[in-house]
């Protein structure tokens, strides 16, 4: 992320230059496609020569492969739907996209929670400052997960040249990433939800003077009765997943990594605050276990803040919900049903410090949105952005050996290209970055206005969102924010 270099001193700041990592794919088509495709092209004109007799079932072969690559659906390629819609089939026939529990229902493992968010476990350990929170353990990855609590200073009464400095600290935080080998990924959430009049309610209740004259707790109660959406809950985290093997030396056991991550998050929480971030504290067992609760069912959220409200919190056996269904276009849990999305193109033009914030302000349904960064090491980065390069230079050149016209999009692509590795030569970070958004509902009726809001603030925020059809359940993890990173459990599966 850079600032647009035209932008004059007595104009806002904005910042752009976003692109996706494409290789040297041709088209829309990424590296490993088009080598498939121009094997699938190759094969029966070789067999000609070599085996005319299995020339023309081998011809017909690679006309279905070529169709499947080359035929888009939403954007998608094909054999991507079919391989997804397959794979959902395959889960829903297992049974793995239902989770169904009672009170007489026996369960080995009835603390784990659903689907990706199984293999997490807490640990509480010190601080080092008298206190305790928690870190999420990744059983099956080895990763652990700090969660800090944040509260935004905001953009609407700070100046511009302190907006230009909080967002200069946050691209020097990110660039600092690639510095720092035992950091996964890092992770912000806002989770929006309209209170619904009952905190106002229970506030106003516990507030009054029993003594108050008649009028004024007639008054009161009108003034409670009018504004049953007028307050909306507004939680910030910062998920910091960092993997203890990284470590030099390697830890020997779970104690261990519990102390080398606690020697390097003061770091990132002084950090966070040049960003114009205060850091309330580290996330506890109770805490985490209520958020998570209040994500499954949320018609506990009152309750839960009345527990934390009196010092009580929730053990993590009831963060999860009793049952749950994972859908093609959807995901129904105790208390809702949830829809999720991830990004499929980042805003194309350079924009302002502010704009997300119509898809993180407060809504009329509960929403989460996560912002998922995947840094490069500083020692891979130089590498990734030539080979970006490279990348553009052979499009280029089969563009001219096939007599095509360049476009105008693949020109701007090439000379953004060009614009990374100048800033990664001059100390910027380099990373993965993603969006996940989730929307929930308490009736079904009420999905179709959810789901159009959420879309009509991802245009407003200069997002291309994508509906996760086929992975509800892994799109509803990772908005989270927990440490939860689809592309790594993929790396992770194949890795096994």
């Amino acid at each position: 992320m850079t600032a647009d270099p035209t932008t004059r001193e007595d104009r806002p700041r904005l910042y752009g230059n976003w692109r996706a990592e494409r290789g040297w794919g041709i088209g829309a088509l990424s590296t490993p496609s088009t080598v498939i495709l121009l094997v699938a092209v190759l094969t029966p004109l070789f067999a000609v020569s070599a085996l005319p007799v299995a020339a023309l079932p081998l011809a017909g072969v690679s006309a279905a492969v070529i169709a499947a690559l080359m035929i888009r659906i939403g954007g998608i390629s094909l054999v991507d739907v079919v391989t997804r819609r397959a794979r959902f089939h395959r889960a829903r026939a297992a049974g793995w996209t239902e989770l169904s529990g009672g009170v007489l229902t026996e369960h080995p493992r009835g603390a784990d929670l659903p689907g990706v968010l199984a293999p997490l476990q807490p640990v509480d350990v010190d601080d080092g400052r008298g206190g305790r929170h928690a870190l999420l353990w990744h059983r099956r990855t080895g990763t652990l997960t700090a969660v800090l609590r944040c509260s935004p200073v905001g953009l609407d009464l700070a100046d511009p040249e302190q907006t230009d400095q909080w967002v200069a600290s946050w691209g020097a935080l990110l660039a600092d990433l690639g510095h720092l080998p035992l950091i996964r990924h890092i992770a912000v959430t806002v989770d929006t939800a309209p209170a619904g009049g009952t905190t106002v309610r229970d506030y106003v209740a516990r507030a009054l003077d029993p003594s108050a004259p008649a009028v004024a707790r007639r008054i009161l109660d009108e003034l409670v009765a009018l504004t049953p959406t007028s307050s909306a809950e507004v939680d910030t985290r910062v998920s910091v997943c960092l993997d203890p093997a990284r470590a030099t030396p390697k830890p020997v056991d779970l104690l261990a990594s519990a102390v080398e991550i606690g020697r390097w998050l003061p770091g990132i929480e002084n950090q966070l605050a040049a960003c114009g971030v205060a850091v309330l504290g580290r996330a506890s067992t109770g805490w985490l276990t209520g958020r998570i609760r209040a994500a499954f069912d949320p018609h506990a959220r009152p309750q839960i803040a009345r527990l934390n409200e009196a010092g009580h919190s929730m053990a993590w056996r009831d963060a999860g919900p009793v049952a749950a269904q994972e859908q093609w276009d959807g995901y129904r849990h105790e208390g809702g049903l949830s829809v999720s999305w991830a990004l499929r193109e980042a805003p194309r033009q350079a924009v302002g410090p502010a704009v997300l914030a119509p898809l993180l302000a407060p809504g009329p349904f509960p929403r989460r949105t996560t912002w998922l960064y995947d840094p490069y090491p500083a020692a891979q980065a130089a590498a990734k952005v030539e080979n970006e390069v490279t990348s553009g230079q052979v499009r280029r050149a089969w563009a001219e050996r096939t007599r095509r016209d360049e476009t105008q999009r693949e020109r701007d692509d090439r000379s953004r290209a060009l614009q990374s590795a100048r800033e990664e030569a001059e100390g910027a970070g380099v990373g993965r970055f993603t969006v996940y958004v989730t929307t929930t509902v308490l009736h079904d009726d009420d999905l179709p206005a959810a789901v159009a809001d959420t879309e009509q603030r991802a245009g407003q925020s200069k997002l291309r969102l994508r509906r996760l059809r086929g992975s509800q359940a892994a799109g509803f993890a990772a908005a989270l924010g927990l440490g939860i990173d689809p592309a790594d459990l993929i790396t992770h599966r194949r890795g096994r």
